[in-house]
């Protein structure tokens, strides 16, 4: 397909979300994300960077916004393309990680606090997530709604937030 005369190509968005459980409790972290700048918490992740590779941004992101040093995924948890005005075709992938050590010490200066909970405690917390893209599949997945490597699809208009399809 050919690029458009004169217009501006725009950047692609991919993201890694990480899901790190000690026993029955998941590691959520505390951030910006709500409307208004609402503090809420999410699971750990970020961008992947140009030149990096899934797993590298995984162990890149959760370092930093977790203090936790994490091996490569072990099971691809759900992924979410989203379509939007701002982000065209965002890429969103959760993977669950086995292997962790250290102690959770935020050093991304975005994170207000990292901390394990219950999945009880952890589901009540995600739920509060006031978009549906960032919500559902997340708790879907924890909660065991949605099956192991979902795949959802949205597109956002506006404040309109449609689920497309999943499978």
């Amino acid at each position: 397909m050919a690029a458009e005369i004169g217009k501006d190509p725009v950047p692609r968005v991919q993201l890694v979300i990480g899901i790190i459980r000690r026993g029955n409790e998941i590691l959520l972290v505390r951030e910006r994300l709500g409307i208004g700048g609402a503090i809420l918490w999410s699971l750990p992740g970020g961008g992947v960077e140009d030149g990096e590779l899934m797993n590298e941004a995984l162990r890149r992101e959760l370092r930093e916004e977790t203090g936790l040093l994490v091996g490569d995924p072990v099971r691809t948890a759900f992924l979410v393309h989203i379509d939007s005005e701002e982000h065209p075709s965002a890429l969103a992938v959760a993977f669950e990680i086995d292997e962790w050590s250290g102690e959770v010490s935020p050093q991304d200066e975005e994170i207000d606090q990292a901390a394990f909970f219950s999945l009880s405690e952890a589901l009540t917390l995600l739920g509060e997530l006031d978009s549906a893209p960032q919500r559902d599949p997340v708790v879907g997945y924890l909660s065991g709604v949605s099956d192991l490597g979902t795949t959802w699809l949205c597109r956002n208009r506006g404040a309109e937030e449609t689920l497309v399809a999943r499978w």
